[in-house]
């Protein structure tokens, strides 16, 4: 699969609380190859240190989370809001399947992939999941913060997000996570896992 990279359309707009080592956020145009409308974009956070963690993407009270297009978002029948939910074995049959729209935490598909929303039960995910804004100010989706998927690996960057849209995406998130753990030989926390929690963190994609 062919990517672009975009000059970082990626920004801290007055957060109002960032601690740790959350760095920004990259954007990447992969090319779709005209089967589906529009452009494909993902959508990274990138940290300051390999082993950092990122274990939730959230919206709450006075800190909502945001994610638009004036022109909607692309989604697959067989797809998902989350990209735990999107089949490998039917992405392998169905070429615009791997260009839904979707949130993780550090894969693109549903391969040993733990990520869930928060609460079980949300709607957050419905309007969404039918082309319109993901938006909530009670609601996350997140992973255990031991799982593979939530650990920065070596080019320090943690996808959190493919979107396809005609239009021009505008986001809005909060970070959770922490720091890498240093352990020594008991397996005792030794230094680092410390608090990351970034707020109000925005970033454009096809601009």
């Amino acid at each position: 699969m062919m990517k672009t990279k975009l000059s970082v359309l990626a920004m801290m707009l007055a957060p109002a609380l960032v601690w740790g080592q959350f760095s920004h956020i990259e954007v990447d145009e992969i090319e779709n190859g005209g089967v589906v409308a529009g452009r494909t974009y993902r959508v990274y956070a990138v940290m300051e240190s390999e082993g950092d963690v990122i274990d939730a993407i959230f919206g709450e009270a006075g800190k909502p989370l945001e994610i638009s297009s004036a022109s909607g978002f692309y989604q697959h029948p067989k797809g998902g809001g989350m990209a735990s939910e999107v089949q490998r074995y039917d992405i392998q049959n169905d070429a615009t399947l791997a260009f839904d729209s979707w949130v993780s935490i550090g894969l693109e598909d549903n391969y040993m992939n733990s990520l869930t929303a928060f609460p079980p039960e949300t709607g957050f995910f419905e309007a969404f999941e039918a082309g319109g804004m993901l938006t909530t100010d009670n609601g996350a989706w997140f992973v255990l913060p031991d799982k593979r998927q939530a650990l920065a690996p070596e080019d320090k960057r943690i996808l959190i997000a493919q979107l396809t849209t005609t239009g021009v995406v505008q986001g809005l998130i909060n970070i959770h996570g922490r720091t890498k753990a240093i352990l020594d030989a008991e397996g005792n926390v030794e230094s680092g896992a410390n608090l990351i929690q970034a707020e109000g963190i925005t970033f454009t994609c096809g601009r």
